[in-house]
């Protein structure tokens, strides 16, 4: 496997840290992998690996106000700044190798991001895996806390507050629980305005299933009390029922981070055979 990272501009000038694993043998195909809330790429480095194993590329970005990326931590202006930044890195994954087939693969805010993006773009992907998407939280913050939220949404978007992200609910590895506790590339920060364009670009997905127009698996655990699993299977029914090429994976129990999961490698095993079959 080789490894490197690199920088790229984004459409605001904005510098965004890219990371790129390949297979030492002939690659077969791209996955274009945008991370979750509060954290970063490399946090999929053993992910990543494993890809590149099967002959995968794998590319990333760290998110803007993530990771090594610059912008303020926790906050965007609008929801389509994180679109904008998606088409930097398929951009440059054609630079990469021009003539691969692509894919696209999300977690928890990343698959929101990505959802939207497979809606809004022009897109040549083979598939998008969407993996325990933020489309609906499993809980609903306080009516107070609702209401201070929309009033600084107004006067002071930027102003942002701890998430308040239940720590123990991203997996039942208590050594990656460990590990995200203490990594300093790890934040909690959420502004006012990213919180209501999220929760917005959310509830917006659902409602326009009918745009989808390339192969879908989605996938969850019924564990999660981060991002909810009814919110994801929602979005499978009514894009089924829409006749639209999607599979919908429950993985019995499992919290957030299925990637960290002690069952992985049955998850891992499914993604693979499902890329597979697109190729």
């Amino acid at each position: 496997m080789n490894y490197k990272s690199t920088l790229y501009a984004s459409f605001d000038r904005m510098k965004l840290s890219g990371y790129v694993w390949e297979p030492k043998e002939t690659p077969k195909a791209i996955i274009n992998l945008v991370h979750g809330f509060g954290e970063y790429s490399e946090r999929y480095d053993h992910w990543a690996n494993r890809f590149t194993e099967k002959g995968f590329i794998v590319h990333a970005i760290d998110n803007r106000g993530h990771g090594k990326s610059d912008g303020k931590r926790g906050h965007i202006r609008e929801f389509d700044e994180f679109l904008n930044d998606v088409d930097v890195l398929v951009k440059e994954s054609k630079k990469i190798n021009p003539d691969l087939p692509q894919f696209i693969y999300g977690h928890s805010m990343g698959g929101n991001i990505v959802a939207n993006y497979i809606l809004k773009r022009e897109v040549d992907f083979r598939g998008a895996v969407l993996s325990s998407p933020w489309f609906k939280l499993t809980f609903s913050p306080s009516a107070l806390m609702l209401f201070f939220a929309r009033i600084m949404n107004k006067v002071y978007p930027k102003f942002t507050q701890n998430s308040n992200l239940d720590v123990k609910g991203i997996s039942h590895d208590q050594e990656i629980v460990d590990e995200y506790i203490k990594d300093p590339l790890v934040h909690g920060r959420i502004s006012a305005r990213m919180f209501y364009e999220i929760v917005s670009a959310g509830r917006k997905v659902i409602e326009y299933t009918d745009k989808i127009n390339l192969p879908v698996l989605i996938q969850h655990g019924t564990g999660d009390n981060i991002t909810s699993y009814k919110a994801s299977k929602e979005f499978y029914e009514k894009a089924k029922k829409q006749g639209k090429d999607i599979i919908y994976k429950e993985w019995e129990g499992l919290y957030h981070e299925l990637h960290n999961e002690i069952e992985n490698d049955d998850i891992f095993d499914f993604i693979v055979n499902w890329l597979d079959s697109k190729l």
